[in-house]
């Protein structure tokens, strides 16, 4: 083992040839600058595409295997509700997309993501039977933990897709990980598409009517459940997104990492994304911030001035070793 490890972390690139064309060459920038940084390997927590079409997930596999990516030693990747439901990209189809989620096909495109980043999954220790999640790859001195955090449609639980959910049987296997005996000596890392901290009604600039929406249908249901099942195997990180803003927060004890606002909609217009280093025996991470604004449609062009610098603490704990 190396002296120093390092993965980059990002999240919701939301690729897509259709609908946002811009985000095709921030992601081309990020993979750039993560690997010119070192970077031994990259997690990418969900939303790669914005639309769960297949042309997309050529886009997305084509950018990878361009970049030498799609080996499971040097990417992980986890669905988002995007990559299995898609979403409203226009005005008008907010309207529709109520109805038209009720008919998507969840194993298709479940096998369609996998399908589209199988390398990235070879040589993975799987704790399901039926299914992929939650598996477990190592990667220097990590354990990374992938989940599936996406339900089923629900028009109770789940009616616009974007509300986060382990099912039983996954949480079934997380309960035995301790006794399985695979997670010794080494830093855990859990990677999952949903957020665990409380959105602020000032994050949205005073908008009731957003936290409202959020609290209904964009949580991760049981999080304290889950976090205290995290406390149970010593996970120390946990990298996610789906809320579009990079910042990192501790929750019992436990690092999370948001990596969503890298290409977008992050009230620091900038590119960026989490690096978590390993050295000597200790573990940081921090947000790093490219000298790039945000590639933006020329409709947009006009939003993204004044940028602010982001300064951001770093976040330093010993590790197991």
């Amino acid at each position: 083992m190396k002296d120093m490890f390092q993965i980059a972390h990002i999240s919701d690139p939301h690729l897509s040839r259709q609908h946002y064309r811009e985000h095709i060459k921030s992601f081309k920038m990020l993979l750039r600058s993560m690997l010119n940084e070192g970077a031994d390997h990259i997690i990418i927590s969900g939303d790669i595409v914005s639309t769960a079409e297949e042309d997309d997930y050529y886009l997305a596999r084509e950018i990878l295997s361009n970049h030498q990516l799609l080996d499971s030693s040097k990417l992980t990747i986890v669905p988002g509700n995007h990559d299995i439901f898609g979403g409203p990209h226009r005005a008008i189809d907010v309207f529709s997309f109520p109805h038209y989620i009720r008919s998507v096909d969840y194993t298709r495109h479940t096998e369609l993501f996998q399908n589209a980043f199988t390398e990235t999954f070879q040589d993975v220790t799987r704790l399901n039977e039926t299914s992929l999640f939650p598996f477990v790859k190592t990667v220097g001195p990590f354990n990374i933990i992938g989940l599936n955090s996406i339900p089923q449609w629900s028009l109770r639980q789940n009616p616009l897709g974007t509300n986060g959910m382990l099912d039983d049987q996954q949480i079934d296997a997380l309960e035995k990980l301790n006794s399985l005996g695979i997670l010794a000596d080494r830093t855990n890392i859990i990677v999952v598409h949903h957020h665990f901290n409380e959105i602020l009604q000032s994050d949205y600039e005073g908008s009731r009517l957003w936290t409202k929406i959020e609290s209904n249908t964009m949580r991760m249901k049981k999080r304290k459940k889950i976090i205290r099942l995290f406390q149970s195997f010593n996970v120390r990180y946990v990298l996610h997104g789906h809320i579009h803003r990079n910042e990192i927060y501790d929750r019992n004890g436990i690092l999370f990492a948001n990596g969503a606002g890298a290409v977008c909609d992050d009230p620091v217009k900038f590119l960026k994304y989490n690096m978590l280093q390993y050295a000597d025996g200790y573990c940081n991470i921090k947000i790093r911030q490219l000298p790039i604004p945000y590639q933006v449609s020329t409709v947009t062009q006009a939003l993204h001035r004044n940028h602010q610098p982001l300064h951001m603490p770093v976040f330093a704990i010993k590790s197991l070793e």
